[in-house]
């Protein structure tokens, strides 16, 4: 049986199985991994052969995230293979992704916001911009909030979906860490209050979608290219759209605020992960910690 089959075959039962965002990222790698290995007997796999492949995904443009994608497939197909009999073993095991050098996060400065907010700008990205840079909340979780997500009695916003990037669906947060609430300060209440003020009634989400689209909230993909040019205008170094969840997120904890608290209005799954993706701030933190061992007398 040659590998090709196999693929196709795993695929056509794990797809009903895992979240259609995953199927539509696993499925782009098919016709890639069946050009290079599909045509070898599932049998002829080897060990070597994997991690040559790997190597050479991971010397080619693609990224990181996309070969452990590849990487993934790969592994899960084989795995199939060895339940079904087709193999006695599975070659791609012991085949380990070196750890990622992680990329240097950009952040915006405080001030560089206000700057953003007065030049020329679609409301819609201006106002997806106060929401990010005040909540850390992603762009598919942003434009997937409705207006009963908001609660501006307490303050606080209820992140229950977001938009799919496989088919700009929307779809209920998977994780218990992506489902959370987040305390919201004054000023971003009085700016949803705002919106709310000028809000379609007859639309509930906080972002409707524009005339004639055949859904009813705005998908947020293009955003940064609106950014960029926000940037150009104000004349600051241009940084994606994500990068106003990394800079809510350093702000907080260069501010002192516990990364317990943090991770929660991020929706990270443990605080590990939310240490090491900010791992810039630490020199920060540790000063404060200097500072405060200063104020304590022997």
């Amino acid at each position: 049986m040659i590998y090709s089959e196999v693929l196709s075959e795993w695929f056509e039962h794990h797809m009903v199985e895992i979240e259609e965002s995953t199927a539509y990222n696993y499925k782009k790698t098919l016709p890639y991994i069946e050009d290079a290995l599909g045509g070898l007997e599932v049998e002829e796999i080897t060990e070597h052969i994997i991690y040559e492949y790997v190597q050479s995904l991971l010397h080619s443009s693609l990224a990181y995230s996309s070969t452990r994608v590849y990487c993934k497939v790969i592994k899960l197909s084989l795995r199939y293979a060895v339940r079904r009999g087709y193999l006695k073993f599975n070659p791609s095991d012991d085949v380990k992704m070196p750890k990622k050098i992680r990329a240097e996060i950009k952040v915006f400065q405080k001030e560089e916001i206000p700057l953003i907010l007065s030049v020329d700008g679609p409301d819609w990205v201006k106002n997806g911009i106060v929401i990010a840079f005040r909540t850390g909340m992603r762009p598919s979780e942003i434009f997937a909030l409705k207006w009963n997500d908001i609660n501006f009695q307490v303050g606080f916003i209820s992140v229950q979906r977001a938009i799919s990037r496989a088919n700009s669906k929307t779809k209920i947060t998977k994780t218990p860490s992506g489902v959370r609430r987040i305390d919201i300060d004054t000023i971003l209440i009085q700016h949803l209050h705002n919106m709310y003020s000028i809000r379609n009634p007859d639309n509930a989400f906080v972002f409707p979608a524009p005339p004639r689209s055949k859904r009813d909230y705005r998908v947020p993909w293009n955003i940064s290219k609106y950014l960029k040019d926000m940037c150009s205008k104000a004349d600051i170094e241009y940084r994606n759209f994500y990068a106003l969840r990394h800079t809510h997120a350093t702000m907080l904890l260069e501010m002192n605020v516990h990364p317990k608290i943090v991770q929660e209005r991020l929706g990270h799954s443990s605080i590990e992960i939310t240490m090491e993706v900010y791992s810039h701030v630490t020199p920060t933190i540790q000063r404060q910690a200097v500072t405060a061992m200063e104020t304590i007398a022997m």
